[in-house]
């Protein structure tokens, strides 16, 4: 008997994949991991800009101290007149045989920028500034360390409202301001009245054994507030002078000079008020240097009280310093 062959009969091929359902679930899964992972990655970038912030600071204050080493007092007041809205409780009078540069350029030769610090200081000097070439490169050049990372950028930003008459369209900036003193104010008031002294004081210098209140219990140089909208603009009242100054001008000051007299805040947009006050970018806190060379962050609930004794530097205040 013959056999008869098997007859295979071919089965469909088995398609793998996923469904529309599976894939949803997959994308569902992935996108609740990055939203949880967002945040994180975030927080560790803006802890790295924080602590270069403090890391800018710890070489401003450092730099200070070598100033003074150099030249037996601290950096400050060069020749500048009064800052707009500021009022003082005894005279104070404007001392223009001290004029050059202000303090950010004072620093630039303990900053490894002394061709620089020599330019700025002779621009200061002249009697009548005009936007020559070497006028707009020294007054354009800018310093790393002088900004913020989570504010803005290091380069130079518009200059208007006169100073780009003197110095161009362009002039670097800083984000960090000396310790103008305590002062006192009203609420929404543009005035602040100032009854103790600060690191940077309206007609004079300062030597360190006139800070009675110790040099780790005295700002020497913090974060400045400024209009969160107003970063890259040059119009922001507390930043539209260039860190070469303009002593004649009377708001030059506001830009890289601050006081203790409004609590310190985190920056926000549409803020008049900023170009007296100490603040910052970040959410944590602000940061300062005092004037032993120590760098911490503050936070922004500090003790109004507290704050205006860590600004002044003979009122021989009680209270400790407070984070």
């Amino acid at each position: 008997m013959k056999t008869i062959p098997y007859l295979r009969i071919p089965r469909s091929p088995i398609l793998l994949g996923f469904t529309l359902v599976e894939l949803l679930v997959v994308m569902t899964i992935i996108s609740i991991m990055i939203g949880l992972l967002l945040p994180a990655v975030q927080e560790a970038r803006e802890a790295a800009r924080i602590t270069k912030c403090q890391n800018n600071l710890k070489q401003i204050a450092l730099a200070c101290q070598n100033y003074e080493a150099a030249f037996k007092e601290l950096p400050g007041y060069a020749g500048e007149r009064n800052s707009l809205f500021v009022r003082y409780d005894r005279v104070r009078k404007r001392d223009a045989t001290l004029s050059g540069t202000p303090w950010p350029g004072q620093i630039l030769s303990q900053m490894e920028q002394p061709a620089l610090a020599l330019g700025l200081s002779r621009i200061g000097e002249m009697q009548q500034i005009t936007p020559g070439e070497i006028v707009v490169k020294m007054v354009r050049a800018t310093i790393p360390s002088y900004h913020c990372p989570t504010r803005r950028d290091a380069k130079p930003y518009p200059l208007v409202h006169g100073w780009e008459l003197k110095y161009g369209s362009e002039g670097a900036r800083i984000d960090y301001a000396m310790s103008g003193g305590a002062a006192r104010t009203t609420e929404g008031s543009s005035v602040i009245k100032n009854y103790g002294d600060g690191i940077w004081i309206l007609g004079e210098r300062v030597k360190t054994n006139r800070v009675k209140d110790g040099l780790a219990n005295t700002y020497l140089v913090g974060e400045k507030a400024m209009d969160s909208l107003r970063y890259h603009t040059g119009d922001d009242l507390g930043d539209r002078a260039p860190i070469a100054g303009d002593a004649d001008a009377t708001g030059t000051a506001h830009s890289y000079v601050r006081f203790a007299a409004r609590p310190p805040k985190v920056d926000k947009p549409r803020s008049c008020l900023v170009c007296h006050d100490f603040g910052s970018a970040h959410y944590a806190g602000w940061n300062v240097a005092n004037a032993d060379g120590s760098v911490r962050m503050v936070s922004y609930s500090i003790d109004m009280e507290v704050n205006r004794a860590n600004a002044t530097i003979d009122q021989s205040e009680i209270v400790k310093y407070d984070h």
